[in-house]
């Protein structure tokens, strides 16, 4: 067994809600627009609508890609408390995994953007003592990610390294 594997079969892992991919195929949709017509337009008024509309056809296109995966992303994403630390994954072609000992855990915040409060949703940031270790946990329903935030500010009290 590889070191994720073992990991992930000692792990009670918990994923997004499905909510969270709708909200964000909504707000990937908004900002391919934005982007399309911010693309399209310029191009099209200066060289020439042909170009103009390739433009915005190749944003609409990644857009769309983007739209697909949107769901198989979210699926990707998981955590997991354990006794020590937490456990993040997440990806689809660059996989990561990070362990955050609650002990080296600064502060736990928790923001929700008005697409976010449409849907219920919130996001979990997470600031640790190392440089590159800050983590997000996006898209938790509002209610698990306050319960969350407490159960990490506990954890990290109880096991916090002396100064």
């Amino acid at each position: 067994m590889k070191w994720p594997e073992i990991v992930e079969a000692a792990a009670e892992w918990r994923s997004l809600p499905a909510r969270y991919a709708s909200a964000w195929r909504v707000n990937i949709a908004l900002w391919t627009l934005v982007f399309a017509l911010a693309a399209g337009l310029p191009l099209g008024l200066l060289v020439g609508w042909g170009w103009g509309g390739l433009a915005a056809a190749a944003v609409v296109a990644i857009g769309a890609w983007r739209f697909i995966r949107a769901g198989r992303w979210v699926r990707s994403f998981g955590y997991a408390l354990r006794e020590e630390d937490l456990l993040i994954r997440k990806g689809l072609w660059r996989r990561e995994f990070a362990a955050i000992p609650y002990g080296r855990m600064q502060s736990v915040t928790v923001e929700a953007g008005p697409l976010n409060r449409l849907w219920g949703l919130a996001d979990v940031s997470l600031v640790t003592a190392s440089i590159q270790s800050d983590a997000k946990l996006p898209g938790l329903l509002e209610a698990d990610a306050a319960a969350l935030r407490d159960r990490l500010i506990t954890l990290g009290e109880s096991q916090a390294t002396p100064m």
